[in-house]
């Protein structure tokens, strides 16, 4: 080190602590400007020791040497943290945005003290309040604390700084960042203050720990999210054996209080076993078939019991003692075993899961082979097989097709448990369920029957319910009147009075609260002239000379109005067409004619799980489609029932149906002429379903759909595809004929 360099040092230690110090700051031309920036450097060092007693050494001098050579250039706050911020955060672990804005703050102050830009001290004059008198005789001062009242005026002073440690810091900063980066969608979530779902109930009373009986009670109820709350003093009943539909709007709290069951929040008695079907079985080497076996854990344990004993008796030296004490414990296992068959396990695990879809050979295959929503399926198996006292199913025909829909119904109307579904399948709640459990403004009612009779009750019920009200306000408005006119005329003081006692004695009647009505609205489109959209001879197959042809010959056409649903086994190739219609996937064989003037809007469950969580929908629109207003974001998200604060909700907080709303309302702005959708009810009540099907039907473009939701099927759909066996046929008798060809089919498997 140089002779001038270590006095600067000796005498800039000297000074930090001491009340010269202060002097020297208030005349800074009192000594050379070298003497200034050294003991900046040092201020500011000190600084981040004590703000961040983890930062490296390397990046500490990287941050001071990046600030020393671009003082001048450093004017703002944003400046400073594009500069060295990141740096700083990728440093220290679990630094907030809020800390490194507070200490770039101090390291602009300390650059630039009252020579900061107007705007900035106008900025800090508006916000910063001495919040105490400083006596500055006072000893001991904490001077590290005060922000610097220079500015530095050369950029020559030289700092020892070793530029390998540096590039090592800038290494390790980036990959740091890098990895933050790619973290953050779900680190963000996870740090955000996002309310969870709390659960209370009262307590369950002393007879029902005890009993034997299955039958699940739930009193006063009560479940909230953040400040929102979804069930208030509610009750749910739910005798052993019955089946139970719970329905109600989207976004509601119906997948919230599955969970709060589920996990625990909400207590039911431990004599009755619970599974829930929620998430999707973990891929790996282990097989289908395997994976359903192995969810029976007490079959699981008297097998391996059973290996446990036949090693003992395999044994060489073994007293004969022991011998028959093993044989006489082995007999009793076998019998155990037999009387709880077993043996038949297998082939029951085989038959449950070839109902759901799976073949023998597919059955024999790990499971991490599978997409997700194949491996749903397998818990939705291993449910089955296992066959809890209360089976918890949200949305089980999400993942579906028709023919498993229907294999599922007849299995669970055998079902001898009890059973509480969420789904918005019409058809599926008439043949499984019932009950009904209806939730809407914070309560549960219970209604007797399948979904069809759930709907007429209820009808009736607020028709009554109303009634009575009305009737009520117009008694205690009579009543009122007259005791507004005679209150003051003594020969009717008693009349008066027993007409106040009977309005007091009057129960409390609420109007009914009527759930809006549910809209959706596609904008109005330029009408295609005929043939839209054709396939000529078309066959297809994926890479590769002896990968087999998934489709041959196929002849299809659509036209400006037509209204097609595609229908048929999962795997027989339904994506595959939408592709080839679409024109993301080439004929091998054939040609696609499409009229040039075709605008497509492409609905899939991808585009719903690709939202970005972390934005509103608003914000969604606006980076999808910029340069339209507010009002026209706001109106594209009313067209599809997202109104009011909810189109300022992160994505996050949205419910299945509504980010499904979302994504309609996103397709909407493109103006479309030609809608093609794959399975667009997933998540949608039955009430969004008839609404989606009511406006596909005032659609003035085309439509081509694949669903197995009957009741949109028959809402929109004037041809019926059929896909199967390497071929598309219009099936003329519609989707009464698909459904009889299904159940025969069904009836011959078995």
């Amino acid at each position: 080190m140089l002779e001038g360099e270590r006095w600067v040092d000796e005498l800039t230690a000297s000074l930090i602590g001491s009340d010269l110090c202060y002097y020297l700051l208030l005349i800074p031309s009192l000594v050379p400007v070298l003497i200034f920036f050294h003991f900046l450097i040092l201020l500011g060092n000190e600084y981040l020791d004590g703000t961040f007693p983890t930062l490296p050494e390397e990046v500490k001098d990287y941050v001071s040497a990046v600030l020393k050579e671009n003082a001048d250039e450093l004017t703002s706050l944003e400046e400073v943290m594009d500069a060295v911020g990141d740096h700083l955060q990728a440093s220290v672990d679990d630094l907030s945005d809020e800390g490194v804005h507070n200490a770039c703050n101090y390291l602009l102050r300390l650059l630039h003290g009252d020579n900061l830009p107007k705007a900035v001290r106008k900025q800090e004059a508006t916000t910063k309040r001495l919040e105490q008198t400083v006596d500055m005789a006072a000893e001991n001062q904490d001077f590290a604390a005060l922000e610097s009242i220079w500015k530095v005026q050369t950029r020559d002073t030289p700092i020892i700084v070793d530029k390998k440690k540096l590039e090592k810091a800038d290494a390790r900063a980036a990959l740091k960042a890098d990895a933050r980066a790619a973290e953050a969608p779900t680190e963000r979530r996870k740090r955000k203050n996002e309310p969870s779902a709390t659960a209370s109930q009262a307590p369950m009373k002393e007879a029902a720990r005890g009993t034997n009986s299955k039958d699940v009670k739930l009193e006063s109820v009560d479940i909230s999210i953040g400040t929102k709350q979804l069930l208030s003093c509610a009750d749910l009943t739910m005798a052993f054996g019955r089946r139970y539909g719970l329905v109600g709007r989207n976004g509601i709290g119906k997948t919230t209080l599955l969970k709060m069951i589920s996990g625990g929040q909400l207590k039911i008695p431990q004599n009755i076993s619970l599974l829930s079907v929620e998430q999707e079985v973990e891929g790996d080497e282990t097989r289908v078939l395997d994976a359903v076996l192995l969810s029976d854990t007490r079959r699981q344990k008297l097998i391996d019991r059973e290996k446990t004993l036949q090693s003992r008796l395999n044994k060489e030296n073994i007293t004969d003692a022991e011998k028959n004490k093993w044989s006489d414990e082995l007999n009793k296992l076998y019998a155990e075993m037999e009387a709880l068959q077993l043996d038949k396990a297998p082939a029951l695990a085989s038959s449950i899961l070839y109902g759901l879809g799976f073949t023998p050979d597919e059955q024999k295959r790990p499971t991490k082979e599978f997409s997700g929503g194949w491996r749903m399926r397998v818990a939705l198996a291993r449910a089955l097989f296992v066959k809890p006292d209360l089976l918890l199913l949200d949305e089980p025909t999400n993942m579906l097709d028709m023919r498993a829909v229907y294999w599922l119904e007849g299995h669970l109307q055998g079902w001898e448990g009890t059973i509480l579904t969420v789904s918005h399948d019409r058809k599926f709640l008439n043949e499984i369920c019932t009950d009904i459990v209806h939730l809407h403004t914070r309560r549960l009612d219970h209604y007797k029957g399948n979904y069809d009779q759930f709907e007429k009750t209820m009808k009736e019920k607020l028709t009554q319910q109303q009634r009575e009200y009305e009737a009520q306000q117009q008694l205690r408005s009579h009543t009122q009147e007259f005791i507004d006119k005679f209150r003051y005329n003594a020969k009717r003081a008693a009349m008066v009075q027993s007409r106040i006692k009977m309005l007091e004695r009057l129960p409390t009647l609420l109007p009914v609260e009527l759930e809006s009505d549910i809209h959706f609205k596609f904008p109005e489109c330029e009408p295609l002239n005929n043939p839209v959209l054709q396939l000529d001879e078309v066959s297809f197959k994926y890479n590769g000379e002896n990968s087999p042809f998934l489709f041959r010959k196929l002849n299809l056409g659509t036209h400006t109005a037509s209204r097609i649903c595609i229908v048929g086994e999962n795997g027989a190739g339904k994506t595959t067409l939408l592709k080839l219609l679409l024109g993301d996937l080439e004929p091998s064989v054939g040609t696609r004619n499409v009229n040039r003037r075709i605008r497509i809007a492409y609905f899939t469950q991808h585009h719903v799980d690709q939202l970005d969580m972390d934005t509103s929908a608003i914000e969604v629109l606006m980076k999808n489609h910029p340069g339209k207003t507010q009002e026209d974001y706001r109106a594209a998200l009313g067209r599809f029932g997202l109104a009011g604060d909810m189109a300022l909700q992160a994505v996050e907080t949205l419910s299945g149906g509504q980010k499904s709303r979302l994504a309609f309302a996103n397709l909407a702005l493109m103006n479309p002429n030609y809608l093609i959708l794959d399975e667009p009810t997933n998540h949608l009540d039955v009430e969004t379903v008839e609404a989606l099907g009511k406006a596909l039907n005032t659609f003035n473009g085309g439509v081509v759909l694949v669903s197995h939701d009957e009741q949109l099927i028959e809402l929109v759909c004037k041809e019926l595809w059929v896909v199967k066996d390497r071929m598309v046929t219009n099936l003329e008798g519609g989707l009464e004929e698909y459904r009889k060809q299904v159940y025969k089919q069904l009836q011959l498997s078995n």
